[in-house]
């Protein structure tokens, strides 16, 4: 049961109250959380930049430093992901403990700096320590994030307000193409990261000032952060949520296949196909950007919808990803026509964001309050180390081993290969539905229990 002094050291530990006297807190109105959402998406947005600038840059540092296919992925993946996926849980069970907010502005200035010490590099080792300073700073981001909305905002309403959060990283992947496209055109790769390091430091001050503490799972009727259990209690209840776990392997398989593979598109067409940066920047930008859009858009009010009368039906969406995908990447290089081409990469990276939403909507309202951060953690960390690490990197390998055989071919082959993945990402998604109904309902008994009154439903229960 949640005591007076609970409560008040919760209070007293989120900047709300003063005392066991204090009276517990509302939920914001929505114009204030609004506010967090629109700037938390603009976060998002940027971090994405951050992350997706080295595609555009690929060839130019390749020039200039005359690196391998092997060695491109590896930047372009494991020195991110490696240390994200390392750091991912740590800071979740951080912000998990404490201040959220704390956690996040923290992650902005980390990742924004190694960016733009991206520009002062002289060699491989300096840009790969770069890297690794972004995967850091952008894991203090990726699960904190969707946490907090998660307190700010309904279950009923985490759908919808996933989606637009997840827009960001969307808009970022557009505007890294487009604009460091034209920017390395003009001024070099070096300035490249330059704009799209300086920014974050701005929000990084905005967010920490303008944005308040609120209690873990306020939304879901907690006044007090609720005690925070030992990591292998934690853990334990992310293993119990078998949906969980087949979602991670279904995620990982579809992120190698269509983020593993749109990282190397703007070297696919610079080398095979002729094309300077600054001639497919703005519509690969533009293709890639709006297709990523318009699936992690509809993608959470889609789950809403499919999921009212049986929320199994939300694993359907990652099905239907997978196959499309793979039907996609192979329609994908043999296109008639640049346009066409642009267009199938649009729709490529609709597949990708499509499952976005419902992913987050799932890790922050399965769990328990005080395992979110956590359980979003480590399904991001198994999605980015193998999407965004391992991907590019075993596809760069692949190339290079191809390379004797195939010449130039060779990375259009290696690329290729990765639609055999969406068998077992079907599958996985499947078996997640099959247990998807029992982890809900486990949920909301937990939640009760965390509320101090087992015997009274959770308020935003929903019968299937």
């Amino acid at each position: 049961m949640l005591t007076e002094t609970s409560i008040a050291e919760g209070e007293g530990a989120t900047g709300e109250g003063a005392g066991p006297t204090a009276a517990p807190p509302e939920l914001p109105g929505m114009a204030y959380r609004a506010y967090v959402l629109a700037l938390l998406t603009l976060i998002s947005a940027l971090s994405a930049v951050d992350r997706q600038i080295l595609d555009i840059l690929v060839e130019p540092i390749r020039a200039d430093f005359g690196l391998s296919d092997g060695q491109l992925g590896a930047l372009n993946g494991i020195a991110y992901a490696g240390v994200y996926a390392l750091a991912v849980i740590p800071l979740a069970r951080l912000a998990d403990r404490y201040p959220r907010k704390v956690v996040i502005a923290a992650g902005i200035v980390i990742w924004s700096l190694a960016t733009t010490a991206s520009s002062l590099a002289r060699n491989f080792t300096h840009l790969f320590v770069a890297r690794m300073g972004v995967g850091l700073g952008e894991g203090g981001l990726s699960s904190p994030g969707p946490a907090l909305l998660s307190d700010l905002f309904p279950r009923h309403q985490r759908g919808t307000v996933t989606s637009i959060y997840m827009t960001g990283p969307a808009i970022g992947m557009g505007l890294a193409y487009a604009i460091g496209g034209y920017v390395v055109a003009g001024y070099g790769w070096r300035a490249a990261f330059l704009v799209a390091g300086l920014p974050g430091l701005v929000l990084a001050a905005l967010f920490y000032l303008t944005v308040r503490n609120v209690p873990k799972g306020l939304a879901d009727g907690l006044r007090a952060d609720p005690p925070q259990p030992g990591l292998g209690r934690t853990l334990k209840a992310i293993a119990a949520l078998r949906t969980i776990l087949w979602m991670i392997v279904a995620l990982a398989c579809l992120a190698l296949m269509v983020n593993g593979l749109l990282r190397w598109i703007p070297a696919y067409l610079t080398r095979t196909q002729g094309l300077a940066p600054v001639e497919f920047g703005a519509w690969l930008g533009a293709a890639v950007g709006t297709g990523s859009f318009v699936g992690h858009l509809v993608g959470g009010p889609l789950a809403d919808w499919v999921g009212r009368r049986d929320p199994r039906r939300q694993m359907g969406i990652g099905i239907a990803a997978s196959l499309g995908a793979a039907l996609t990447i192979v329609v994908l290089f043999n296109a008639p026509s640049m346009a066409v081409f642009y267009g199938l990469a649009g729709f490529l990276s609709f597949t990708g964001g499509i499952f976005a939403a419902p992913l987050i909507m799932v890790c922050t309202t399965l769990p328990p309050v005080w395992a979110r951060a956590t359980t979003a953690a480590m399904t991001l960390m198994a999605v980015y180390l193998v999407g965004y690490g391992f991907g590019p990197a075993l596809l760069g390998v692949l190339s290079d081993a191809l390379a004797p055989s195939f010449g130039e071919d060779a990375l259009r082959i290696a690329l290729l290969s990765s639609t055999v993945l969406a068998l077992p990402a079907t599958f996985s998604f499947a078996m997640a539905a099959r247990h998807y109904r029992a982890d809900l309902a486990e949920s909301e008994r937990q939640l009760a229990r965390d509320a101090g009154r087992p015997d009274i439903p959770h308020p935003d229960r929903e019968t299937p």
